[in-house]
Order: C-alpha cells, then sequence, then structure tokens
C-alpha cells in the first residue's frame, strides 16, 4: 500500500500493519508524522515494514527521531533512519541525551542506537565519532574514534580524541589511547582517561565587579559536591571598602529525617556608619541562616528555621536580594502531628536578634479539631485550642516589654444544607473563652473573657455552556460561564472584655486586604471585638478548550463588607464606616502566551481610587517574554505606604543561540525617580558561560547605589549545589546561567 503525500499521523503497531493473528508488542505504538505535509510512506502488510520518506519524525513513548528517511519494522522493533538523524530521547529525571548522525539503526523496544558518523550528549558533555554503539536501558555507550568535548558546537573549540570511548551507567566516560586538544593543537597525551560525566565534585566560582558602597568586590566560593545527598561550599569574598567576607554554606538530604541548607557568614567591615535607627554598627559583623523541614513518620512533621544577625543592616547592605523578600526574619521550631480529624503542634518562637520586635512564644501548644460531622446528625463541629507562655519584646530601640500566659479554646457548630440542589446555606454558631494570667510589664490584671458569633454563609452557583463559540481572534473552542454569589454574614457582640484590656500578643494589624470574616480565620486573638458585618461576593468565570483542555479565559472576583451594626461603640476598634472599600480582581487570558491582571480598590463611602494595579505578561516565542505594569497606591500612614503612582517592566530576549538580554525597571512618578534598574547580557562560550550585570537603585536621600559585576560559568562545573541566588557570587546577578 503507498500513501502520497500525507500530512496526518500514522499509527504503527505489529497489529496495525500486520495479520490481526500478529499481537501487538505491549506499550510498542509508533507515530509517524511527515515533517513538512509533503512526505511519502509505503506499508508492507506481508512483512510488517513501513517506509517513509521527504522528511519524517517518528515518536515513540519519550524518544523522538527526525530523518530525510526511515524504514520501520515492527516486527523486530527497529527503526533505520538515513539522512541527518537525530534522537532525542527523555530521561527519568526530565534531562535529554541527543544522538545525531548521518545513519542510524534504532532499536526503539530496548532503546539502542547503532550508527555510523554520530554525535550524542547531555549537557554539558558531547560525543562525536566514527560509530556508536548505545543503550540507553542499559546505560552504557561505546564508540570507536571519537571526541568528548563540552562545546555543543559543530567545530568544538577544546575536546578529548580517543580510539575508543565507553559510557558506563554510573555516568563515567573512559578514554583510551586519548590526545588532548586546543583548537587543532595536541596539548597533552593520556594512555587511559577517566572523567565522571555527573556534577563535578569540587569547582571555584567568582564574580568580580564594582559597587559605590563595596567598592572594587570579588564574591568567590569553593564549591563542594560530595553527592546527592550533601553539598557544602565556603564563600570567600572580598570588598575594597568593607573587607573580607567569608562563611561556610551546605545543603543536605537526610531522607525522611528531613532536608536542610544554611550559611554562616562573617565580615570584618571597616566602613562602619550607623544602622536603620541611628546606633552606631559594629565592625565585626555576621549572620546565620538556616532552615530544616522533615517528615520523619507518616503525618509527623518538624520545621525549623534560625535568622541570627548581628545588626539590623547586616542582610540589607550585604544580601539585598533576600532582605527585598523578607525585612523582618522569624526563627521558629514548629513540630506537628496530624490525623484524620486533629491536629496538635507545638511552636518555639524566641527572639534571638535583640533589635528586632517580637512576640515570643516559650512554647505554644495547639490542639484544633477540623470540621467534622457529629455522629448521624446533619450538625458539624470544630475547635481550635492553644495555651502559652507569650512575651511580648519591643527590641533594643523600644522600652515596652510584657508578658503573660494564655489560653485560647474556641468551638463552632455549623449546619450545612443544600436547597434546590444549588444553593448552599451553611448557619454556624460558637464561643471563645480566654484566659490571661496577671501581665508582667504593664498595670492588667488576670482576666477571663467570653465571646459568642453567630452567622450564616449563602452561596450558589450556576453554569451555562456554549458549545459552537468559536473565535479565533480570542482563540474560543466552547465558552462555559459560571457564576457564584455569595453572602457571609458575621455577627460578634461586645466582648465581657475589651481589648484594651489585654496584652496584646496577636493582634489585628492594618492591611491592603479584608479581615477575614468568620472564626477560625480571623485569628487576632487579643483584638477580637464587636462586629456586625456582611460580607457580599461575586465570582464569575469564563473558560474554554484550548488544544483539548480547559482553559480560564476571563475571571472576575468583587467582593466588599457591608458594616450593618452600630458604629458608634465606645473604645471599639471598628470602622466608623458603612462600607469597607470595594475590590475588583480581574484575570483575562486570551491566548496562552498573553495574560492581564488587574485590581481595583475603591472607597465606596469617599467615592475615591485608592488603588489601581495592572499587570502584562506577554511571551509570544519561547526565545522573549515581557511584564509590565503599574500600580497606583494612595498612601496609608498606618502601613507605611506613601501615596504611589509606580511603574514596572521586566524583559528576557534570547538573541540567538549565544546572546541572552534580562532586565528589569521600576519607575515612581510621583517623585519622578527611576528607583531600580537591572540589565544583565550573558553569552555562551562554548565551553562556558559569562554574564555582565549592570544594577543602579536610587535610595532617594541616601542617594544612588549601583553595582556592576561579571559572573562566569564552566558548564561542566557543578551548579546549584550548596548555593543558590541568595547566597554565593550569583546573589547579584540572578538567573542567568
Amino acid at each position: 500500500m503507498r500513501l502520497t503525500p500525507w500530512g496526518l499521523a500514522i499509527l504503527l503497531t505489529a497489529s496495525a500493519v500486520g495479520q490481526e493473528a500478529l499481537p501487538a508488542k505491549e506499550d510498542s505504538e509508533v507515530v509517524i508524522t511527515s515533517a513538512d505535509g509533503m512526505g511519502e510512506v509505503e506499508i508492507d502488510r506481508k512483512t510488517n515494514i513501513a517506509t517513509a520518506r521527504n522528511g519524517v519524525v517518528v515518536r515513540f513513548k519519550t524518544a523522538v527521531l527526525t530523518a530525510q528517511r526511515v524504514r520501520i519494522s515492527s516486527d523486530a522493533g527497529t527503526i533505520e533512519a538515513e539522512g541527518d538523524v537525530s534522537i532525542q530521547e527523555t530521561r527519568p529525571d526530565g534531562g535529554a541525551v541527543l544522538w545525531r548522525g548521518e545513519q542510524v539503526k534504532y532499536d526503539y523496544i530496548n532503546r539502542r542506537v547503532e550508527s555510523e558518523g554520530f554525535r550524542f550528549g547531555s549537557p554539558p558533555y558531547f560525543v562525536g565519532g566514527e560509530s556508536l554503539r548505545a543503550g540507553s536501558t542499559n546505560q552504557v555507550q561505546t564508540a570507536t574514534n571519537a571526541f568528548v568535548t563540552t562545546d555543543d558546537v559543530a567545530e568544538p573549540g577544546i575536546r578529548i580524541k580517543a580510539r575508543s570511548l565507553t559510557v558506563t551507567d554510573n555516568k563515567t566516560l573512559t578514554a583510551q589511547d586519548a590526545t588532548a586538544f586546543v583548537g587543532p593543537v595536541p596539548v597533552m597525551y593520556y594512555p587511559k582517561f577517566t572523567e565522571s560525566l555527573g556534577e563535578r565534585r569540587f569547582s571555584w566560582s567568582a564574580s568580580p565587579g564594582y559597587r559605590n558602597t563595596w567598592g572594587a568586590f570579588v564574591l568567590g566560593s569553593y564549591n563542594q559536591n560530595w553527592n546527592e545527598s550533601l553539598q557544602t561550599a565556603l564563600e570567600l569574598d572580598f570588598y575594597s571598602r568593607r573587607g573580607p567576607g567569608i562563611g561556610p554554606t551546605g545543603k543536605y538530604d537526610l531522607g525522611q529525617w528531613g532536608q536542610g541548607e544554611g550559611q554562616v557568614y562573617y565580615i570584618n567591615d571597616r566602613l562602619g556608619g550607623t544602622n536603620f535607627f541611628g546606633g552606631p554598627l559594629p565592625e565585626n559583623r555576621g549572620r546565620v541562616n538556616y532552615s530544616h523541614f522533615a517528615n520523619p513518620y507518616q503525618d509527623f512533621y518538624l520545621k525549623g528555621t534560625v535568622r541570627y544577625q548581628s545588626d539590623p543592616n547586616i542582610v540589607h547592605d550585604f544580601f539585598d536580594n533576600e532582605y527585598r523578600s523578607d525585612t523582618q526574619p522569624l526563627t521558629l521550631f514548629e513540630a506537628q502531628q496530624l490525623w484524620k480529624n486533629y491536629t496538635l503542634g507545638v511552636i518555639t518562637v524566641p527572639q534571638v536578634n535583640s533589635f528586632q520586635q517580637q512576640v515570643e512564644r516559650l512554647p505554644e501548644v495547639t490542639f484544633s479539631g477540623n470540621r467534622q460531622q457529629i455522629g448521624k446528625t446533619p450538625l458539624y463541629y470544630e475547635s481550635q485550642n492553644r495555651a502559652g507562655y507569650l512575651e511580648f519584646r519591643g527590641g533594643d530601640y523600644s522600652s515596652t516589654n510584657y508578658s503573660a500566659f494564655r489560653g485560647d479554646t474556641f468551638h463552632q457548630v455549623t449546619l450545612p444544607y443544600t436547597a434546590f440542589g444549588w444553593l448552599n446555606v451553611i448557619p454556624r454558631a460558637g464561643g471563645r473563652l480566654t484566659a490571661y494570667s496577671e501581665t508582667t510589664g504593664l498595670p492588667l490584671e488576670a482576666q477571663n473573657r467570653w465571646i459568642f458569633n453567630t452567622g450564616a454563609e449563602v452561596t450558589g452557583k450556576a453554569s451555562a455552556l456554549w458549545q459552537n463559540t468559536k473565535s479565533g481572534f480570542w482563540d474560543l473552542e466552547g465558552l462555559r460561564h459560571v457564576i457564584q454569589p455569595s453572602v457571609n454574614y458575621a455577627y460578634v457582640p461586645t466582648p465581657s472584655v475589651q481589648p484594651f484590656l489585654l496584652p496584646q500578643f496577636d493582634r489585628r494589624t492594618p492591611s491592603l486586604e479584608l479581615d477575614p470574616v468568620e472564626f477560625p480565620d480571623n485569628n487576632s486573638i487579643d483584638s477580637l471585638d464587636y462586629r456586625n458585618v456582611i460580607r457580599l461576593s461575586l465570582f464569575n468565570l469564563l473558560q474554554t478548550k484550548r488544544s483539548g483542555n480547559v482553559k480560564p479565559f476571563v475571571a472576575l472576583n468583587l467582593y466588599t463588607d457591608w458594616n450593618v451594626g452600630d458604629l458608634q461603640i465606645p473604645n471599639s476598634q471598628l470602622t466608623n464606616s458603612r462600607f469597607s472599600d470595594g475590590y475588583s480582581r480581574l484575570m483575562l487570558q486570551p491566548r496562552d502566551w498573553f495574560a492581564y491582571g488587574n485590581l481595583v480598590r475603591y472607597d465606596i463611602v469617599g467615592s475615591q481610587m485608592k488603588e489601581f494595579d495592572n499587570l502584562v505578561q506577554w511571551t509570544p516565542v519561547e526565545a522573549f517574554s515581557w511584564t509590565v505594569g503599574n500600580r497606583y497606591l494612595v498612601g496609608i500612614p498606618a502601613l507605611g505606604l506613601l501615596d504611589s503612582s509606580l511603574f514596572y517592566s521586566g524583559m528576557g530576549y534570547r538573541l540567538n543561540e549565544n546572546w541572552s538580554l534580562r532586565m528589569s525597571q521600576q519607575f515612581e512618578a510621583k517623585t519622578g525617580t527611576m528607583q531600580t534598574q537591572y540589565y544583565t547580557l550573558s553569552r555562551d562560550f562554548r565551553s562556558w558561560v559569562g554574564a555582565l550585570t549592570v544594577r543602579l537603585q536610587d535610595n532617594g536621600v541616601n542617594g544612588l547605589n549601583w553595582t556592576v559585576g561579571v559572573g562566569f560559568q564552566l558548564k561542566a562545573a557543578a551548579r546549584g549545589g550548596a548555593l543558590d541566588n541568595d547566597f554565593g557570587p550569583n546573589r547579584l546577578m540572578g538567573y542567568w546561567n
């Protein structure tokens, strides 16, 4: 049988091309397609052989073969390919191995390759030569008159040429009768050469540059990749204006006993100066950053973090990316045991940084009951209990310190039911008792506070489907609309003891978002007060199909709080506005490569726009991505936020296979200030990659902070290891290599 031309896929199995009596090999399905839709295929049903030519793509499981001509025998499970042949095999770990040659015989059942004149490899190592016998089942490749290189180009500049090369299953390469070449020049002869193709065990990395607050600098590290479970590094930094910095870094995996990483860093800082609070900076400065997480037994979890700093500015001055992500680092130790309906936990939070405001928990024990049915009744019960000794420490620059023992128990019953098949109603009622000992540091007596709460949530859900709705412009294949209105009423009468008579450990803090309406989500235990509010929300979702999968097209969520109770309660923390700000969150994704998001926060009572945020993400091709957005914000003094009209942009572009560019900018229109600029240009230099980074940061009255840095990475050197982009030389460069 002959088919030409062909553009549709041909599904080839032993039973498909042969006699009905021939069983198909299990999981031996091969899919053949034409590279350009103009190929030819012949199928011989007597021999179970298919021949395709003029550009062919063959897919089998995780392997993809391309060639000008192929001959497939379903009985033997082999593919004989000719003409610019490439085979890409995806490994179980997610990596890929690529073979190239002019003539290749591929056993797709046992994953074996035989080739004359070939190239194969997986970054950072590549092998080429006259003949190859390879198989991914036994993970052994043997090549003759071959070479190995880290240059992923046709004419490698550095290579080792050998009479034979063997790659074994433990990722070890052995070369017999080998010569090292730089260009065309032989520089070293090896009777036998052995090299690990895994991560290199030891390597150096460095990033030199200049920063106006550091002077000329070199951020260096000596990396030790002991095995898959342990990586360490020694950071060796020098700053011409500040002095030397040193510190060990480690990352480990103890199996069921957990995974952890950490760094100890010390610098002898000669510059001096003052900290955020006006105090002097010490000459000997350092920090400890450590975290560990373990799941030693089923449903039992352990977590520990240590964030010690010698002074308030150490992370800001030398690890500014980390500082921007977390300005108030927390040290804690936590253990948690989960059961089907209950959770028991113990948490200890000490104050390890004396300058930092902290609520210490020494310790606090929690025991919670998940929402569960009470026998065979329609009622459901949930609880939350905690007890511990708490101490508020204001830090070195505050005289406010107080402590007390606190025990808190909360219990709630709900009665969920559904009406008409679409209307869900969940009434609830609960109570809370919180006991306080006499407070040390404040003139507050021991108290027992009672709080009652009740309310109900009413939600509905309706949907409509338009299967025939199609649009090429919006990339629509059918349309489904889902609408979910919700009304959540919460009533909390004035508690038996009001908040101003209690020590404030877990207190309400100002926020740009609305507080949770119901308990136990609202966990500002010591600030709980009178509340009579209705949370109104409306969620709309439009979905469509793209590539056979359901994808969101438009999502819109609207919500606000309506305070229906008394707004004049004495000493109450209740807002005096009948309505809270109204919120609108919009997401639009007309294409898989384009998305738009929008947030609006509007003062309903004052008729004023309080916040207006926009975000656009555009990725038209794999080599280019651009994110641009803005944030308009009316200042909130309680949060330390000033009026702002911020614009930002971030772009990444791979110019070609060798050059790539990343850049971002942040502009504050209110002050006309370009606050931050970041530019990184990276280049692939065959066996290594390099990058040049320029960073500019306008700190207002504190002046301009600027940095020029250079980074480089050997492709064959250890990557990642103990050093992520918050530690080590790459902490100024980001993800560039």
